[in-house]
């Protein structure tokens, strides 16, 4: 059990028998009352996200997830095979499970999945990956900096933003949180 005032932004905890991560957190301090932490949660059952409000006196039970490495092997119709890098066995994620992660699957590549008394909770990708740029716009001489940033397709099938000296064939860095280029690597 930690107090309300303890509650951080990732952590896992159990509130009326369901789980939920916390998205985002406030200590809120009025003039006049009780202090509050205000929070947004996800319930990770159905990953719905709601505003959660805890006094600052009160407890909450934080969970620990297991967690353990695994790599993507293959996809199998609705399903995703990953196998656990240290038992070698393989474990088949449902492609409703892995929606927010399926932009950055790689084969060979590995991930981090969560699980609860053996359930899989969450499936987190690498911090960056490196993707090649498949198809970008002609910058346009004369643009400001502000302007300067252009859509480019990956071969992941995602568009994101880069900077004017992308073309395609450029093989580039995109961090995985928010989908936002980092740099371009060298050959």
């Amino acid at each position: 059990m930690i107090k309300a005032t303890q509650i951080r932004k990732g952590i896992i905890i159990l509130l009326n028998d369901k789980l939920y991560r916390v998205e985002e957190m406030e200590h809120i301090t009025p003039g006049k009352g009780q202090a509050v932490v205000q929070t947004k949660i996800r319930d990770l059952n159905d990953m719905t996200i709601r505003n959660y409000r805890f006094r600052s006196s009160e407890s909450v039970e934080r969970v620990v997830m297991d967690t353990k490495e695994v790599s993507f092997s293959y996809q199998d119709g609705d399903n995703y095979i990953f196998m656990d890098n240290e038992t070698f066995d393989q474990i088949s994620l449902s492609e409703e499970f892995i929606s927010d992660t399926i932009d950055y699957l790689k084969e060979g590549t590995d991930y981090i999945l969560e699980s609860y008394n053996g359930k899989p909770m969450n499936l987190t990708p690498p911090l960056t990956m490196e993707f090649v740029v498949v198809e970008a716009e002609i910058a346009m001489k004369g643009a400001t900096v502000q302007a300067s940033y252009k859509p480019a397709k990956l071969d992941n099938g995602m568009e994101i933003m880069v900077p004017p000296f992308i073309e395609p064939g450029n093989v580039i860095k995109v961090d995985t949180r928010d989908g936002t280029y980092i740099e371009r690597m060298k050959k």
